[in-house]
């Protein structure tokens, strides 16, 4: 199987010993852990990073939007997420800004409260894609009717039950 290594020049190098994302065969492809640090280049003790979760939660989709394009992919390619975020308070911004830029669902997603690399770091998300031909089918459920509420026993009928 053909393995592809992306580490696109609209981004700074990785800080580590990775890659920015691996492809395997023509369809699966591995995006590696991305922020709003992720575009920035130089030293990481001294870089500068956007201020705010909606500000670093949009710049880190774009840098993840940038890997997805240098393999020939999109947003809506996406899978899997798994985000990790500094303060658990911001999931719901989080989440209302992947509404935005992914409107349709199709992708689970996984949540974590964490410590990140760089002190002014809000959060980092991996995203796994899919690059191949799709065709989407969504599973219908009958809908459930609202549970029927009992009453709690008395104490007479509870006893008389032993």
């Amino acid at each position: 199987m053909k393995k592809t290594i992306y580490n696109p020049d609209t981004l700074a190098p990785p800080v580590g010993h990775f890659d920015r994302a691996v492809r395997f065969g023509n369809d699966w492809l591995f995006i590696s852990g991305t922020s709003a640090l992720t575009n920035v280049r130089g030293d990481m003790k001294k870089r500068k990073l956007v201020k705010g979760i909606k500000a670093q939660t949009n710049e880190t989709i774009d840098n993840i939007e940038r890997v997805l394009k240098d393999a020939g992919g999109k947003l809506s390619d996406i899978y899997e997420m798994r985000m990790i975020i500094k303060k658990r308070d911001h999931f719901a911004v989080v989440d209302s800004i992947l509404k935005e830029r992914i409107p349709k669902k199709g992708f689970i997603a996984h949540g974590y409260k964490g410590e990140l690399l760089h002190p002014d770091m809000e959060l980092e998300i991996e995203a796994y894609a899919y690059l191949g031909e799709t065709t989407t089918v969504r599973k219908k459920y009958a809908e459930k009717k609202a549970p029927v509420k009992r009453k709690a026993p008395t104490k007479k009928k509870a006893a008389a039950r032993r």
